[in-house]
């Protein structure tokens, strides 16, 4: 089956000129002009702010709200099986990403997501709406389990996973609204939210920071994070 990639990046206004510089990047790497897709709060429609209406580059367009749903926009744009990469706009993507994207999704046919963890646990930054409404089990996951790294995120185009991105969505928005109360500014909106999925979700894989430090395995390889960040 044919799985083309293809990439993207969100960025605000003071955000414009470090999206050009990481647009270069992949560029040279052999991208497309096509297969690039850039966003900005521009693009986020009726239907994001109807459903946030808060949403404002203060509480990071719904405490992050924008990103699940920003993504499942270009996933709807794109054809089955291609593949989606996601950068925060400040990282470089490095020489190798594609070739280890691609060997990565066809050895596993049934993966959805793959992310990079972080080398702390979830509960680290854990809001405390989530301390406080979470099950047992989730806390305790959250103790033993790394957050993962929403700035990197890679999605093959299917039902499946654009259904998985709805729900991180609807979950995230759930998370927005709760944070509105109580303006909480230490946690990781989007990862944490993304790490409740992981949990119920094979097909949402979370590479070991551990496993890369050793042994230099994995997407953080091939990512240059914060690299244009000035």
């Amino acid at each position: 089956i044919k799985m083309n990639l293809h990439c993207c990046s969100f960025a605000s206004e003071s955000f414009y000129e470090v999206q050009k510089k990481q647009k270069n990047s992949f560029l040279k790497l052999g991208f497309k002009p096509q297969q690039i897709h850039l966003y900005n709060p521009e693009k986020l429609n009726n239907q994001f702010f109807d459903s946030f209406p808060k949403a404002s580059e203060i509480n990071r367009y719904g405490w992050f709200a924008f990103k699940p749903f920003f993504l499942n926009s270009i996933l709807n744009e794109i054809e089955d099986n291609d593949v989606l990469i996601y950068l925060d706009a400040n990282d470089k993507p490095l020489e190798g990403l594609q070739s280890y994207i691609l060997k990565t999704f066809k050895k596993n046919q049934d993966l959805d997501i793959l992310a990079p963890s972080t080398n702390y646990p979830n509960f680290n930054f854990l809001s405390n709406f989530h301390k406080n409404n979470l099950s047992i089990e989730l806390l305790i996951s959250s103790l033993l389990n790394c957050q993962p790294e929403a700035g990197a995120l890679i999605i093959r185009n299917s039902p499946r996973s654009r259904l998985i991105l709805n729900a991180w969505y609807q979950i995230t928005l759930l998370h927005a609204y709760e944070l509105e109360k109580y303006n909480e500014l230490k946690t990781r909106w989007d990862q944490e939210t993304l790490f409740i999925l992981s949990r119920i979700y094979k097909s949402i894989k979370l590479e070991s920071w551990f496993l890369y430090k050793l042994k230099g395995q994995g997407l953080r390889s091939f990512i240059k994070f914060e690299n244009f960040r000035t």
